[in-house]
């Protein structure tokens, strides 16, 4: 007698059997031919075009040792196939300029010796033994080298940021190690509110103070960094001037209100640069930008617990806010500016043949305004919104293209230079960024948003080494705040996410009586009583 089904003719052992045979081939395919698909928003486990970029300019073998103890702790078990995924990327794409050197050093001493002195450290790890915590040591270091180079990545903890640190390290054993000056606002060594700055500079530059007060710019800065300073002297500005002439790059940090940190009190300041940003195309307005999206911050308020506010005179700018086309921002998510004033373009005379591309690439929330003096900064204080000037305003300023300087046709301020000529005129093709406030940059804010530090590394990546770093940067780096809805939306969201559940339990308490009802009536069919 034949079978008309499968399950019917086939026994549960045989079944059984046949689907391990199954399973089997589809391993041992999958061990054979192995693909995968990223499908992250950035693509952030698929080795970037800046790394592949980097990649294609190397004249030299690169060798990449990876000091990693054969046996981790548990915590680390999957970190050693992350790191050999993502290296053996490199390889693939650059064939044989890069090669990658696997060791276990727990066995070497002098190789331990070595590698202490390269920076990398022996780590003290505890792990459970026998039911028994104990510590054990091992290391997870990386050492690039090229050529009589090498750079140090002492502690991998995970992949997150390895593919930055890895080209980062790459950039800087196959290049020239680049300067980028930090004007000094004491005329004697780095200056003090920038000392978070000069930190943040340290991996990928040579950080060194800039006297303009007693002289010209030295040769081999390739930008410099200008806090705007009461003390600036007319020579001071012109040989910041002079420099942008020659062809350096300069971010500005331009507050157009002095704020003191303690009292929280404000006055409006004269802003030195300010003339000479005019005639490169930019206003720095002597305002403050309150803007009612804006992030929490705490404040000591003299009470047993912070007091902590969403506190308006900190824009936070978010992705709307965010020039989407300028790698500096184009793969972050938000960036807050505390007390920024406001800026406004000023097309340059053009004239002479100075021609100047202007981009912002922040600005506040439609829900702003810039406020003038008399300033109310207490986190307690209530702000109404004015009956005008409501509208975004511009927060950070890019320039490119060649400026007019600002001294043309004078003489050189006390002639500082020795020359007794009269200065450039004219500048080649270089950038330039104004940003309207410096306190983004202090230890505190660059803590409590980290994306703050990411703005400014692709700010100064931007003018000095071009794109090539940022995006891999601001990959995994984000943060993404909520959506200011209103109040409507809000207890519109809350009904939809509360109706559904008991909606559901009600629909399928009707359904499933109506379905026992059915069947009751069918069995009193079949057998002939009643439903």
């Amino acid at each position: 007698m034949g079978v008309s089904k499968w399950g019917k003719g086939v026994s549960p052992v045989a079944s059984a059997l046949i689907l391990l045979v199954i399973l089997f081939s589809i391993g041992l395919l999958g061990s054979r031919v192995f693909t995968r698909i990223d499908l992250t928003e950035k693509k952030e486990y698929t080795l970037s075009k800046a790394t592949k970029h980097v990649l294609d300019g190397l004249n030299d073998v690169v060798t990449v040792h990876v000091y990693f103890s054969r046996e981790l702790p548990p915590y680390f078990a999957t970190l050693d196939r992350q790191v050999k995924d993502l290296l053996d990327e490199y390889p693939a794409h650059a064939g044989d300029k890069v090669h990658i050197d696997y060791i276990d050093p727990s066995k070497d001493p002098a190789l331990e010796a070595s590698m202490q002195r390269m920076g990398i450290p022996k780590l003290q790890l505890s792990r459970m033994q026998q039911e028994r915590a104990e510590v054990m040591t091992a290391y997870l270091g990386i050492a690039v080298q090229y050529q009589d180079k090498t750079e140090v990545i002492p502690v991998v903890q995970n992949v997150d940021k390895l593919e930055y640190d890895l080209t980062a390290a790459l950039v800087k054993v196959s290049t020239e190690r680049q300067s980028v000056g930090i004007v000094s606002s004491s005329q004697t060594g780095m200056p003090e509110e920038l000392k978070d700055v000069e930190k943040l500079l340290r991996d990928q530059y040579t950080a060194q103070p800039v006297n303009v007060w007693t002289g010209p710019v030295p040769q081999g800065i390739s930008t410099l960094i200008v806090k705007d300073d009461d003390s600036f002297t007319d020579a001071a500005l012109y040989h910041i001037d002079q420099y942008l002439m020659s062809g350096g790059r300069i971010l500005f940090l331009v507050p157009g209100v002095d704020v003191n940190l303690t009292s929280l009190m404000a006055q409006n300041r004269e802003v030195k640069v300010g003339p000479q940003l005019h005639t490169y195309g930019v206003d720095v307005k002597t305002s403050l930008v309150v803007d009612g999206q804006a992030p929490m911050v705490g404040f000591d308020v003299g009470s047993f617990f912070p007091l902590a506010v969403r506190y308006p005179w900190f824009p936070q700018v978010v992705r709307e806010g965010l020039n989407n086309k300028n790698p500096v921002t184009s793969d972050l998510q938000s960036v807050v500016f505390p007390w920024t004033s406001p800026l406004t373009l000023t097309p340059p005379d053009s004239s002479q043949g100075a021609h100047v591309t202007a981009q912002v690439l922040a600005k506040s929330s439609a829900r702003s305004f810039a406020a003038s003096a008399p300033y109310d900064l207490s986190p307690q204080a209530r702000l109404a919104l004015p009956t005008s000037g409501v509208e975004p305003q511009s927060l950070v300023v890019a320039l490119s293209g060649q400026f007019p300087s600002h001294w043309a046709g004078r003489p050189a301020p006390g002639d500082t230079l020795g020359t007794g000529k009269p200065g450039i005129a004219l500048s080649p093709e270089t950038q330039m960024i104004v940003v309207g406030t410096s306190h983004f940059l202090e230890g505190r804010f660059l803590q409590q948003f980290p994306s703050n530090a990411i703005f400014f590394a692709n700010a100064v990546d931007w003018m000095t080494l071009g794109s090539d770093l940022i995006a891999i940067r601001s990959r995994g780096q984000e943060t993404r705040p909520l959506k200011e809805i209103g109040d409507n939306k809000k207890s519109t969201v809350k009904m939809l996410a509360v109706l559904p559940v008991p909606i559901l339990l009600i629909v399928f308490g009707l359904a499933r009586g109506q379905m026992g009802k059915a069947r009751r009536r069918r069995y009193a069919i079949e057998f002939g009583g009643r439903a």
